[in-house]
C-alpha cells in the first residue's frame, strides 16, 4: 500500500474531519485533532498522515504551524497543546510508531528535498546505504523515496529546519528551550537516545528491522574498545579508528536469543533517528567536492569539455553551498552535547576471566560506534564548510562553540552537573587519548583553518579577541597539548624529531595507516597535511602572535591617552568644569575603558596560552618568539595565566608597560619578577604623580609661600577636627553628602593606586580631609579678582559682602552637588 499525498487520496470522512479541525485556532485544533487520532482506525489515518505532516511542518505551499515562533512565555497555551500533541508519547507519535510495524505500508517522499550531496550520489548511481531499497522510479521523473511512517515523520521534522521557508524567516532563538521546535528536538533525543539502557522505551515490535535500515548493520561492524587508563588504554585501542571496511571483528555465530532480537529492534528507532538528523542537518555540503576545485581542475575542465572560460566559471559558481542559519547551528550544538552524554554513558565491559567474554548490550554497542560509523564525516564536513564560508562577523561564535563542543567530550560526562563549573579547567587525562587520536583532524586541520581565518580578523574588536581567547583556552587545557603531540607522533613511523622539523607534506608512506584512513575518509584527495607542531605551523602561530601584540599595543596606547592632569580634590573640584566638556566614557571607538581593559586581558591571556600550547618562549637577544625543543615543554612549560606576562612583553621593550604586580588590599605590589624587570629597564611605570596632591612639588602657576602656609593650615584643621570630619563624612543624609563634597579624599573609594604604595600611605590617601591648596593658584586669584571687580561695579559689594557672596555660592554649589549624588556614592 502506498500513500503519496493527501491530494492524491480521494476525500474521506476522516480527511474531512481533519480539514475542519485544521481551520480552527491552534489552541482548539490540537485537542480536537488528538480526539480524531485516538478514535479513528489506523487504516483510515494512514491515508491522511502525509497531508497532516505537510500541514504541521510546512511543506510546499503549506505555511506550517509556526513551530519556530511559538514560545512558552508568550504563547503558553499553544505551546503546551503542541508539546502534548507532538511529544514522543503523544497521540501522533503513537500512531506513527504503530504504523511503522506494518512492513507493507510505505509513504512517498520527494528525493528533491534531500541534501545536495545525497542527490548527487543518487544521480551518479552510488546509492548511500541508508537509502537501499527505498527508491522508486516513476517514468522519467525524479525518484521518490518509499519510507515507513516513523521515517516519514522524521524526514518532515528534520527537513523543516533546512527548508527555504524557515531559512527566509531569519528568526533568532534567544532561549532555545522556550520554543516549540527545539523543545521537541530535546525531548526526542532524551526519548530515543536515553543515557540509561533501562530507560529505553518499549517500542512496537517490528519484523526484520534490519531490512528497513542499514544503520544497525553498520554499527554492528564497529570495533569495540574497552576502557582503561594510561598506556594500557592507548595500546588496547590503537586500532579504534580502523573502520569495519579495513578490520571487521569476528562476531559470535551463536544464535541470538529472543530478548537480544527484541533489544536490537528497539535500537533501530534510535539509530534511524540519529541517521535522519545527521542526514538533514549535517550533510548539506560535500566538503571533498567543494574543495576539490583547484586551478588544475579548472584548466582540465576547459580542455576536456571544450567549454568557454566564462561558461565553465559560471557552472562552478552555481554549485550548491548551503549556509546554515544561526538556529540551525544552535540545534546542532544541542545535538552534539546530548550525543556526548549518550556515548559517555556506555557501561564498561565486564571480563570475568581470560577465557570468557561478556557480550555488550546492543545499546552500548551502538554508543561505541555512533561517532566513527555514522557521524564523524558529516560533522567534519559541516564544521569545515562553516569555517571556510562563514562571514567575518560576531555570529561566527556559534560555529566556533559547536566545534569546541565536539572536541571536548570530557565536559559532558555527568548530565546532573551543570557544564562550565570548573570542568573546562580540569586536566585532560590519558583516558581521552583514543578520542583525540581517532578524531585528530578535528583538532589539527580545523585549528589550522581557524588560524587562517584569524589572520583576516580585526583583533581590536571585542568579539574577535574573545574568539581567539576561547580557542586558545581550550587547547591550553592541562594535558591536552601533550596528548596532541603524542597523537601526532603516533601518526608517523619516523622519529618525532624528524616530524617536528618536517613541513607540510602530501599523504606519504611515512604517515601511519590511522592518519591515512582519516585523511582519505574526511578530506579531499589533494589535501595537504601540515604538522600541528611543525615549522610551517610555527610560522602561522608566530604571525598570529605578532597580530595580537600589534592589537594589544594599539589598545594600550588609547588607554594611556586620557588626560594627564593631576587629580583635584577638595574645594578645587568646584571650579573644575573640564568634565562637562570632555567625553571620557569612551576609550577606543565605541568601547568604554572597562571594555578595552577586558579586551587587553583576553589578548594577553591568549598570548600566554598560545605559548603554552606550542612550547614557545621569548628570546631576549632577538626579541622574537622562538620554539622550544621538542621535549622542553615537558619540563619548563609556560602555563597560561601564571604570571608569565613579562615573557611576552619583553619582545616590545619600548612600550610603556607596567611591571608585573599583584593586586592587594593596598593597591598593586611588585612581584619578584616585576622588581627584576624594573631594575633591568625592561618595564617601567607610567611617569606621573599619583600620590597625595597636597604634597606634590610646587608648580610654576602657584605661589610658593601660600602653598606652604595653606598646607600648614589644612594640616592643623585636619588634625584638630579629624573625628568631626570623619563623622560628618560617614553620615547618610544631606549633611553627609555635602561633607563628601567639601572633605574629599585624595583617592576616591572607587579607585585604586596605579603604583605601589605603603599601607600607611594608602590609608592616608583614603582619609577625608580639608584641602586649601587651590587657593594658592594664580588662576584662582584671577577668578576671584575678576568676580570682585564685577560685583563691586555692578552691585556695589564691599569686601564683607563679597566674602559672604562667595560663601553663599560655595554652600549652594555644595547642596546642588550633594543632591545629585545617589545614595551610597562617594565623590570621585
Amino acid at each position: 500500500m502506498a500513500a503519496s499525498s493527501v491530494l492524491s487520496v480521494s476525500p474521506s470522512p476522516i480527511w474531512n474531519k481533519v480539514q475542519v479541525c485544521l481551520g480552527k485556532p491552534l489552541y482548539q485544533r490540537c485537542p480536537e485533532l488528538e480526539q480524531i487520532l485516538v478514535n479513528s482506525s489506523q487504516k483510515d489515518l494512514s491515508a491522511v498522515l502525509p497531508g497532516l505532516l505537510e500541514n504541521i511542518f510546512g511543506f510546499g505551499s503549506e505555511p506550517g504551524w509556526g513551530l519556530d515562533s511559538i514560545s512558552r512565555g508568550h504563547n503558553g497555551v499553544e505551546y503546551d497543546a503542541l508539546m502534548k500533541l507532538l511529544g514522543p508519547e503523544g497521540p501522533l507519535m503513537s500512531l506513527v510508531c504503530n504504523l511503522q510495524t506494518d512492513p507493507y505500508l510505505t509513504f512517498e517522499f520527494p528525493s528533491s528535498c534531500l541534501p545536495g550531496p545525497t542527490r548527487h550520489m543518487i544521480e551518479d548511481g552510488s546509492l548511500p546505504m541508508f537509502y537501499i531499497n527505498k527508491l522508486q522510479y516513476q517514468g522519467y521523473s525524479k525518484p521518490l523515496l518509499a519510507l515507513g511512517a516513523f521515517e516519514l515523520y522524521m524526514f518532515y521534522f528534520c527537513h523543516t529546519l533546512v527548508s527555504p521557508n524557515w531559512q527566509q524567516k531569519s528568526l533568532n532563538w534567544i532561549n532555545i528551550t522556550d520554543i516549540v521546535y527545539p523543545s521537541l528536538v530535546d525531548v526526542y533525543m532524551r526519548h530515543f537516545l536515553p543515557l540509561n539502557r533501562k530507560a529505553l522505551p518499549r517500542f512496537p515490535q517490528m519484523s526484520s528491522p534490519g531490512v528497513r535500515s542499514t544503520v544497525l548493520q553498520q554499527s554492528s561492524m564497529s570495533v569495540r574498545q574497552s576502557p582503561g587508563t594510561g598506556n594500557q588504554t592507548r595500546s588496547r585501542s590503537r586500532l579504534g579508528l580502523l573502520k569495519a571496511s579495513i578490520l571487521s571483528p569476528q562476531k559470535s555465530h551463536s544464535q541470538a536469543s529472543p530478548g537480544a532480537e527484541r533489544a536490537e529492534g528497539d535500537i533501530w528507532w534510535s539509530q534511524t533517528f540519529v541517521q535522519i538528523v545527521a542526514e538533514f542537518w549535517l550533510n548539506q555540503n560535500a566538503h571533498d567536492c567543494e574543495r576539490g576545485i583547484t586551478p588544475q581542475n579548472l584548466r582540465k575542465g576547459w580542455q576536456t569539455r571544450g567549454l568557454s572560460d566564462m561558461f565553465f566559471l559560471n557552472s562552478i559558481g552555481s554549485m550548491e553551498s548551503f549556509m546554515p542559519s544561526n538556529n540551525h547551528i544552535r540545534l546542532v550544538r544541542l545535538v552534539l552535547k546530548h550525543l556526548h552524554y549518550f556515548v559517555n554513558s556506555v557501561e564498561p565491559e565486564t571480563i570475568n576471566s581470560a577465557y570468557t567474554h561478556m557480550e555488550s548490550s546492543p545499546l552500548d554497542e551502538f554508543k561505541r560506534s555512533l561517532f566513527p560509523s555514522v557521524l564523524q564525516k558529516k560533522i567534519y564536513c559541516f564544521l569545515r564548510h562553516g569555517f571556510e564560508r562563514w562571514p567575518l562577523d560576531s555570529s561566527f561564535r556559534l560555529m566556533l562553540e559547536t566545534w569546541l563542543t565536539f572536541i571536548q567530550p570530557w565536559r559532558y560526562k555527568d548530565p546532573t552537573t551543570p557544564v562550565g563549573q570548573g570542568k573546562d579547567t580540569d586536566r585532560v587525562t590519558d583516558n581521552w587519548f583514543p578520542f583525540i587520536r581517532d578524531n585528530f583532524l578535528f583538532y589539527t586541520a580545523i585549528f589550522q583553518e581557524f588560524l587562517q581565518r584569524s589572520h583576516r580578523m580585526l583583533l581590536t574588536s571585542t568579539h574577535n579577541a574573545y574568539i581567539v581567547f576561547r580557542v586558545t583556552k581550550v587547547f591550553s587545557l592541562p594535558g591536552l597539548p601533550q596528548l596532541l603531540r603524542e597523537a601526532e607522533k603516533t601518526m608517523y613511523n619516523c622519529g618525532y624529531g624528524q616530524v617536528h622539523d618536517m613541513g607540510g607534506s602530501y599523504i606519504s608512506p611515512d604517515i601511519s595507516a590511522i592518519l591515512r584512513i582519516q585523511i582519505s575518509e574526511l578530506e579531499r584527495p589533494d589535501f595537504q597535511y601540515v604538522n600541528m607542531f611543525g615549522r610551517e605551523m610555527h610560522n602561522e602561530v608566530q604571525q598570529l602572535i605578532q597580530q595580537m601584540v600589534s592589537a594589544k599595543t594599539t589598545l594600550e596606547t588609547h588607554l594611556q591617552q586620557p588626560t594627564k592632569k593631576a587629580e583635584k580634590s577638595g574645594l578645587m573640584s568646584f571650579f573644575d568644569m573640564s568634565s562637562f566638556f570632555e567625553d571620557t566614557s569612551k576609550a577606543f571607538g565605541d568601547m568604554s575603558f572597562s571594555e578595552v581593559k577586558k579586551l587587553v586581558t583576553h589578548l594577553d591571556q591568549a598570548l600566554n596560552q598560545l605559548c603554552y600550547i606550542f612550547g614557545m618562549k621569548v628570546s631576549e637577544q632577538t626579541m622574537l618568539y622562538a620554539p622550544q625543543s621538542p621535549n622542553e615543554h615537558l619540563h619548563t612549560p609556560i602555563r597560561p595565566g601564571c604570571g608569565q606576562t613579562s615573557q611576552l612583553n619583553t619582545s616590545l621593550p619600548s612600550l610603556p608597560v607596567t611591571p608585573d604586580c599583584q593586586q592587594t588590599d593596598y593597591g598593586p605590589q611588585l612581584t619578584p619578577a616585576g622588581r627584576l624587570q624594573l631594575i633591568n629597564g625592561q618595564r617601567k611605570f607610567d611617569l606621573g604623580y599619583h600620590g597625595d596632591p597636597d604634597l606634590q612639588p610646587i608648580r610654576s602657576f602657584e605661589n610658593t609661600t601660600l602653598v606652604r602656609v595653606l598646607h600648614r593650615l589644612s594640616s592643623f584643621l585636619n588634625k584638630m577636627f579629624e573625628s568631626e570630619i570623619q563623622r560628618l563624612y560617614s553620615r547618610n543624609d544631606i549633611i553627609g553628602k555635602m561633607s563628601q563634597v567639601y572633605f574629599a579624599a585624595p583617592l576616591s573609594p572607587s579607585k585604586m593606586p596605579s603604583s605601589p604604595v605603603r599601607p600607611e600611605e594608602y590609608r592616608a590617601l583614603k582619609t577625608p580631609r580639608i584641602s586649601l591648596r587651590f587657593l594658592a593658584s594664580y588662576q584662582t586669584f584671577l577668578y576671584l579678582a575678576v568676580m570682585y571687580v564685577f560685583l563691586q561695579f555692578a552691585f556695589g559689594f564691599g569686601p564683607v559682602g563679597y566674602l559672604m557672596f562667595v560663601l553663599l555660592c560655595t554652600l549652594v554649589f555644595g547642596m546642588f552637588r550633594a543632591m545629585t549624588l545617589p545614595d551610597g556614592t562617594k565623590v570621585d
